[in-house]
């Protein structure tokens, strides 16, 4: 009888511990990006320059322009970004873009912090023009989830293997910026490229 009651005992001690294995990977999934779990995000305001300078693969100024703004709109921007070119040599190969946009950004403390804590440049700035910064209170929250995004196989995207050093450098110059995990990616070949850019990442998006 004690016989049986010990491998009672121990299969009940599997079946715990078991249990407890199937808890921690799901806790260990919702904190990983790349989950359905929805997330509290605020938008994010970018205001930078992308320069383009492609040795392989020239663009006209219109032509690159689309191409940037449906990247950025997969990957999670708040309508369609504006781009101003102020430097547009596409004979060269060299094109520069003034890139305006908004993106998630998980609104923890010390994001919102950052967000609404301003240089005396811009508060002077404010100031002259009458305006009113915003608050903690004022930012708007949302719910956000991240999104697996893959630049090979995803056609919204628009990619063909010409593109491959404008993702290279996109992520250089602007996904570094936003909130986005690089999962996987290759470097462009120098005998040129015969698929999509194979670049895979996870990127923070609005849910609504």
């Amino acid at each position: 009888m004690a016989r049986t009651n010990g491998r009672w005992g121990w299969m009940a001690f599997l079946r715990c511990a078991a249990a407890t294995l199937v808890v921690a990977a799901s806790l260990a999934r919702a904190a990983e990006p790349g989950t359905q779990d929805s997330i509290e995000a605020v938008w994010k305001p970018h205001e930078l320059i992308f320069e383009y300078r492609g040795d392989d693969t020239f663009y006209t100024c219109d032509a690159l322009r689309d191409k940037l703004r449906r990247i950025l709109l997969h990957l999670g921007a708040r309508r369609p970004p504006e781009l101003r070119a102020y430097d547009c040599t596409e004979s060269t190969g060299v094109v520069r873009f003034q890139v305006m946009f908004e993106s998630p950004l998980e609104a923890t403390e010390e994001n919102v912090r950052e967000l609404t804590t301003y240089d005396s440049r811009r508060l002077l700035l404010a100031r002259t023009r009458g305006e009113s910064l915003p608050t903690a209170q004022d930012l708007e929250r949302f719910p956000a989830t991240w999104k697996t995004v893959s630049f090979a196989s995803d056609r919204r995207l628009g990619l063909d293997p010409r593109d491959c050093e404008l993702v290279q450098q996109l992520r250089q110059q602007i996904l570094t910026r936003m909130s986005i995990q690089v999962l996987r990616t290759r470097r462009c070949s120098a005998f040129g490229e015969l698929s999509r850019p194979a670049m895979t990442v996870s990127a923070l998006v609005a849910t609504r």
